[in-house]
């Protein structure tokens, strides 16, 4: 058989057996294959936390690994689906994660299995993945899927003096990283007056700073950050709890 990389993404934590049992599930099917956790530690059914750390992390393996996204945010099971990103395979519920992941491609979609799954579904992703990463071809796997689910609310706005955008990650800091890419924020400032205003409720931001710890402690911040989205701060504190600020609310910036 073939060896490939599957890697791992879920909320089970790591007290219990739920991961190594999915674990057993690939390794089972085919021993040879090398799976990679990712994490565990994803918030209780934060979709956006598991699309932000799959979204930074997926490029560093080889194209055509194969991943599983286990986290689901609804009260029923949802569909098991499988569609391809930059050459990358990747298997999770149909939970809308897709328009999370920040992709411009026309992505197409595969339900896998049947209507019915056991009480156990990331088990049978877990097989599934396993499948696909030893050669067999996607296509059998399943059936071609349009109706899949995604978030509507959540796309960056721009205009030519502003940018409306979204919190998409509340780290283990408190810092609020939103979905406000660096290319666009330049943009759009270099065809104004070079003058901005974050609009963050009760506070308002109107200087990038280039490191964390440039602003004094307690004081609030706005950088870029290593993967180039605005990212929102307090030095030595938490800017979220400060702010009321939550995954998915609006951050407009006004461009002066």
């Amino acid at each position: 058989m073939l060896m490939s990389i599957i890697t791992f993404i879920s909320d089970f934590g790591r007290t219990d057996h739920y991961a190594a049992s999915v674990v057993a599930s690939i390794l089972k099917y085919n021993p040879n294959n090398k799976v990679v956790n990712i994490s565990h530690d994803i918030a209780k059914y934060d979709l956006s936390h598991a699309a932000y750390v799959f979204k930074n992390v997926y490029k560093e393996f080889p194209e055509e690994s194969t991943h599983i996204i286990a986290v689901n945010n609804s009260d029923v099971i949802n569909d098991i689906i499988l569609f391809k990103m930059d050459n990358h395979y990747i298997i999770t519920f149909d939970s809308g994660i897709i328009s999370l992941l920040d992709t411009k491609e026309n992505i197409s979609v595969i339900k896998l299995g049947g209507d019915t799954f056991p009480s156990f579904p990331e088990k049978f992703m877990g097989e599934l993945a396993s499948k696909l990463a030893s050669g067999i071809n996607f296509t059998t796997l399943g059936s071609p899927f349009t109706n899949f689910r995604q978030f509507s609310n959540i796309e960056v706005k721009v205009s030519k003096n502003e940018i409306i955008g979204y919190s998409i990650r509340i780290d283990h800091y408190g810092n609020i990283i939103t979905n406000i890419k660096k290319s666009d924020f330049y943009r759009i400032l270099s065809k104004n007056s070079g003058n901005f205003e974050i609009n963050l409720g009760v506070d308002r931001i109107s200087v990038i700073s280039s490191s964390y710890n440039e602003v004094e402690t307690a004081d609030l911040f706005a950088i870029f950050n290593f993967n180039d989205y605005l990212e929102i701060g307090m030095n030595k504190g938490n800017a979220s709890e400060l702010l009321g600020i939550k995954n998915h609310t609006q951050i407009p910036i006004k461009f002066l």
